[in-house]
């Protein structure tokens, strides 16, 4: 039986340097057949020749060089359009992929047509490439759809992410990215729509790594980005109850699920602000980092006063209500240790919170 082809999507924009260290290791990919399509999305350095050249090297790649910045999502949205393959992914131009992740991804899609898109555990890495850690879901292979909305509302995290996942053709139909919407977390919406008509899926495997790069739209503070995930997340839910206007319960309670993470989210950037002034339980060689402990930032004091504000806005109940009173007192009294101590305990917070 023929192999179904796949499409690759690269979108780029100015970072030459990265995708000639990252381009052929995409087509080294074990998986045949393949195309693979870069959108170079107005970029200004040596981008266009170095796609070009490679272009005429390899009949795989189709390369697009659009004349003009389209924006992050059109880029992506434009890459969907121009997609021939029954299954697609894309794989960004800084991160690193295993040869035989497609040749998985595509065999699972397989095995499983009620999945819509598969996924697999990461790794973080830094700039040079040195692991930071492992970020694995303990999720079922094949997770009913609403079941991963559900998941995903109540703990913040989704199994699924934009340059890790292979997605079936059919399942996405026409769905795009918001080329209006906030930048963060916008690609949330795009696997809940999925998933409102299909399973989703997930290797325990380290398949990929995420790049963590300081010019990355991921390389932003919790106070910077909470506003996106309101956005994008609430407009979902009144984009599915019009769809689901028997779910009005179920949303009720999702709308309740976006505070109480945000709440928590700042809560933890507020704890990370003040451990890192007072320098106070300094990261082990042990621990596991997240993308926001690597950086290293110090939020500004307008930052720092707005990531307050906006847990003062999150409240849901009684138990924030009260963590609030008594993180503004720990940092009134300037007493960092209790605030330091649990944001180096994240985990187990958010395990007793349920946010998992």
């Amino acid at each position: 039986m023929a192999q179904p082809l796949v499409s690759i999507c690269i979108p780029t924009r100015n970072r030459a340097g990265a995708l000639r260290e990252t381009l052929p290791k995409i087509l080294a990919q074990h998986y045949a057949p393949l195309e693979i399509l870069i959108s170079d999305n107005g970029s200004t350095d040596g981008t266009e020749a170095l796609c070009r050249e490679a272009a005429s090297r390899d009949p795989r790649i189709r390369y697009f060089r659009q004349k003009e910045n389209i924006g992050l999502y059109g880029n992506h949205n434009f890459l969907i359009d121009q997609a021939r393959g029954e299954f697609l992914g894309f794989f960004h131009d800084h991160d690193e992929h295993d040869p035989s992740l497609v040749e998985q991804y595509v065999r699972f899609l397989q095995d499983h047509p009620e999945a819509g898109v598969v996924c697999s555990d990461w790794e973080l890495i830094d700039e040079e490439g040195r692991g930071l850690g492992i970020r694995s879901y303990p999720t079922a292979p094949v997770l009913p759809g609403l079941t991963y909305i559900e998941q995903t509302f109540r703990s913040g995290r989704s199994s699924v992410a934009t340059p890790g996942a292979l997605i079936r053709r059919s399942a996405l139909a026409d769905i795009r990215f918001n080329e209006q919407g906030a930048i963060g977390f916008g690609d949330f919406p795009v696997w809940f729509r999925i998933a409102e008509s299909h399973a989703v899926g997930h290797l325990s495997q380290v398949l990929w790594k995420w790049r963590q790069q300081r010019q990355s739209q991921s390389a932003r503070t919790i106070e910077s980005m909470a506003r996106d995930y309101d956005e994008n997340l609430s407009r979902y839910c009144d984009e599915h109850l019009t769809r689901w206007p028997q779910h009005k319960r179920r949303v009720a309670r999702w709308r309740r699920e976006i505070r109480r993470y945000l709440f928590w989210a700042l809560a933890f950037e507020v704890g990370l602000h003040v451990r890192t002034q007072s320098q106070a339980h300094p990261l082990r060689a042990e621990d596991q980092p997240t993308l926001f402990e690597i950086l290293g930032y110090r939020l500004s004091p307008e930052a720092f006063r707005h990531a307050v504000d906006q847990m003062r806005m999150y409240r849901t109940g009684i138990i924030e209500s009260a963590s609030f009173l008594v993180i503004l007192a720990l940092v009134r009294w300037k007493i960092a240790s209790p605030l330091a101590w649990a944001t180096r305990n994240a985990e187990l917070f958010r395990r007793l919170l349920k946010l998992c």
